[in-house]
């Protein structure tokens, strides 16, 4: 064999190598997150890599799955009883016994009905926590910050929403996508949304996404768009008892700007009953004659 030919097998050999090295790397990625996924579910450590070491191999002894989960032999046993009571494993009672993992499917199912059955449980007991509130209590005014929660808080608020949606949006990036499905969502369940801006590409955005919203053009907070810095940027009304209203702010960042705002789930505040004229009337000063 002359000397290109031999160097030509040593750079195929070292390539196989490479592959058959990043196969195992991928493999081992994959092995590791499906255990963390799996230990993220309640199972434990054992559990989950007796459970991933069954369903790569299919079925298998005790001797098996401890080499392949790298599981002490005894503490496979009572790893897989306990995968078998929660009807995730097969136990075949043979000479020496033999295991076999739930199909894939079958066992995110197990799975997920195990955990719906917990969450329906509990949303039972969770508000049998509550103790009845005083009429003494002063009404609660919360304080959230940032872009992302701000427009999260503006889409859980929509979403409670069950007859009337009054909003006031001041700058693009508060609309997002999950906000403006949470405002055509309402619209669709039959809860009078009315949004109302300065920004004709706010108005154009809601109006594709809500069309059973009304949208209007006003300039009652603001004399230019886009708003200066210290502005509202945001309000928010629902059912005239739940209120938002959130202002862009200078960050510790120079030249970044972030939101900061105030909501209430309670009507008593104040501030809801000072909003909502102020609300209605920007809105309808909007309105085409």
């Amino acid at each position: 064999m002359d000397e290109d030919a031999e160097e030509s097998e040593a750079d195929d050999h070292e390539a196989d190598t490479a592959d058959t090295a990043d196969a195992a790397g991928g493999d081992a990625d994959l092995v590791a997150e499906t255990t963390s996924v799996l230990e993220s579910l309640g199972l434990t450590e054992y559990e989950a890599r007796c459970f991933v070491a069954l369903t790569r191999l299919g079925q298998g002894t005790a001797r098996e799955i401890a080499e392949v989960a790298d599981v002490p032999r005894p503490r496979v046993y009572d790893s897989v009883e306990h995968l078998q009571e929660r009807g995730l494993a097969d136990v075949q009672d043979a000479q020496p016994r033999r295991f076999r993992a739930t199909d894939p499917h079958d066992a995110v199912e197990t799975i997920r009905r195990e955990y719906g059955r917990r969450l329906d449980r509990l949303d039972g007991l969770l508000p049998r926590l509550r103790s009845p509130r005083s009429r003494e209590e002063p009404a609660g005014i919360w304080v959230v910050e940032g872009d992302e929660a701000v427009s999260d808080r503006l889409a859980a608020l929509a979403a409670d929403a069950t007859e009337e949606l009054l909003v006031v949006v001041a700058v693009a990036d508060l609309l997002t996508e999950e906000f403006a499905g949470e405002l055509a969502a309402a619209a669709d369940r039959g809860v009078s949304v009315t949004l109302a801006s300065p920004g004709a590409e706010i108005r154009d955005d809601v109006a594709a996404a809500a069309p059973g919203a009304s949208v209007v053009e006003t300039w009652t907070w603001w004399e230019g768009y886009p708003i200066r810095t210290g502005e509202i940027s945001a309000i928010l009304m629902a059912d005239g008892a739940e209120l938002l209203v959130s202002s862009e702010m200078e960050s510790d960042l120079p030249g970044v700007e972030t939101h900061s705002a105030v909501w209430t789930d309670d009507e008593r505040a104040p501030l809801v009953g000072l909003m909502r004229p102020l609300l209605s009337n920007a809105i309808d000063a909007g309105r085409p004659a």
